[in-house]
């Protein structure tokens, strides 16, 4: 029957097609089922792998673009001020003892906290009030809590005389902070030759070094608090991307330049957070590493992968997700995704390479609640090359903070450190610290700006 039907009919794709569905019906049908399923699939692979790529591309650009715009961002609430403490809405920031700085209407109104004292409510602390900054008064409102603690500038904060200088470094002038020790203000003698090169943190500003340099002052070195491309008020670099250290050591390295040529014979290099990973790079890199005497590294990006990767877990990134992204940071073709110039040089960022080409003596403190930059690979450093490196952890800080949570001991190891290091050990030991009391008086014409 079948083969009557089609006797007298040219044989075509149409006609084969007819026959296949004349002869075994069924087939023919789970064929085009399977033809509609591979469709199918095929687009639900394209979808998934574009998902994929561009999570991929966005978590690859979140450590990379410049964000300074969260800097001012509220993240305290002011629940009662009176004239010798303030209570405030309890939070992981407030609740955490130590030191604690506010600022309002973008720094106008900056205040310095003391430690948790008390908790009227289920739901509030109580900290004393050390010093007003300026004369507005702190509001019941939202506020920015500053880490820094200090406001403004070395003269501002300190009192002490300050420069403002330009680093011409390959992408342009960078602005930097350079104070000059003076015996007539206590500074040891005969160490002005002695340059501290002080390296802001990711999305920071130079205003993290604030509280360290009364201390090196006071123990004569000179100090330049530097900027690097992509700062507010410094060139950006061509394609406006941090390169998380694996290129701003250049700007270190030209914060050098500038030193050796103002007269400088030693230098110490001071980092928080990936500043200190450029401070690890610009040690292993400089042109100038006879030079280097000593780092103090403060919560360091010793592992930038470490740090990446934890990051995407926290956020629940899946694992191919995380590796694309990883790719895309550290391949020339996956560098273009992102728009960045050149691939990073995250392989040269470990704990690993930095234990194999690090030659100078280390002071690492590193928070143990860091929630930013995990410890551990701080701590795997510290184990590779015990005899260069003092690991000092700091419980209850976050990150960075650890000056915050007890500026006494703090101050009193890296006194001692550089004492030792450079030298200075009487000078060092006979320091009270902190140097600056927290609870100073604000000087005249003091400010509460994040500089």
């Amino acid at each position: 029957m079948t083969r009557d039907l089609f006797r007298n009919r040219p044989t075509t794709a149409v006609t084969l097609r007819e026959r296949l569905l004349a002869a075994r019906p069924d087939q023919a049908r789970w064929s085009h089922v399977a033809g509609y399923g591979i469709t199918g699939a095929a687009g639900a692979f394209a979808l998934s792998a574009g998902l994929l790529t561009v999570g991929a591309r966005v978590m690859a650009r979140l450590p990379l673009v410049p964000r300074e715009s969260l800097r001012g961002r509220p993240d305290v609430t002011v629940r009662a001020v009176h004239p010798d403490r303030v209570h405030l809405d309890a939070s992981a920031t407030t609740r955490r003892d130590g030191l604690l700085a506010l600022r309002q209407s973008g720094g106008t109104v900056h205040v310095r906290l003391g430690p948790v004292a008390d908790h009227p409510t289920q739901t509030t602390v109580s900290r004393p009030l050390l010093a007003r900054d300026t004369d507005e008064p702190l509001l019941v409102d939202r506020a920015k809590s500053n880490g820094f603690f200090w406001a403004g500038t070395p003269q501002t904060a300190h009192g002490l005389g300050t420069e403002e200088v330009e680093i011409s470094s390959p992408v342009g002038p960078m602005p930097a902070w350079l104070v000059r020790p003076d015996e007539a203000e206590g500074s040891v003698p005969g160490q002005e030759d002695t340059w501290a090169i002080l390296v802001h943190g990711h999305g920071s500003a130079r205003g993290e070094a604030l509280r360290v340099i009364p201390l090196l002052h006071r123990l004569g070195l000179t100090s330049l608090t530097i900027t690097y491309r992509n700062d507010v008020g410094a060139p950006a670099s061509a394609d406006r991307m941090h390169h998380l250290g694996s290129a701003e050591w250049e700007d270190t390295e030209a914060a050098i330049e500038y030193a050796v040529a103002q007269g400088a014979r030693r230098l110490v290099l001071v980092g928080w957070s990936m500043g200190g990973g450029i401070v690890l790079r610009t040690s292993v890199r400089s042109a100038h590493r006879d030079l280097i005497e000593a780092l103090v590294l403060d919560s360091p990006a010793v592992d930038w992968q470490d740090i990446l990767v934890y990051h995407a877990t926290a956020l629940k990134a899946p694992a191919p997700m995380r590796r694309l992204a990883m790719w895309m940071m550290t391949s020339s073709i996956g560098a273009r995704m992102v728009r960045l110039h050149e691939p990073l040089a995250l392989h040269e960022m470990t704990p690993a390479y930095y234990g194999r080409h690090l030659r100078h003596r280390t002071l690492l403190f590193h928070a143990l609640d860091d929630a930013t930059v995990p410890p551990a690979p701080s701590r795997h450093l510290a184990a590779l090359r015990p005899d260069l490196i003092e690991f000092e952890p700091f419980e209850g800080a976050s990150h960075t903070r650890e000056w915050n949570r007890d500026p006494a001991r703090y101050e009193r190891l890296l006194a001692d450190f550089l004492g030792d290091a450079l030298g200075l050990g009487e000078q060092a030991a006979a320091l009270e610290v902190p140097v600056r009391d927290p609870a100073a008086p604000a000087l005249e014409g003091s400010i509460g700006l994040r500089l």
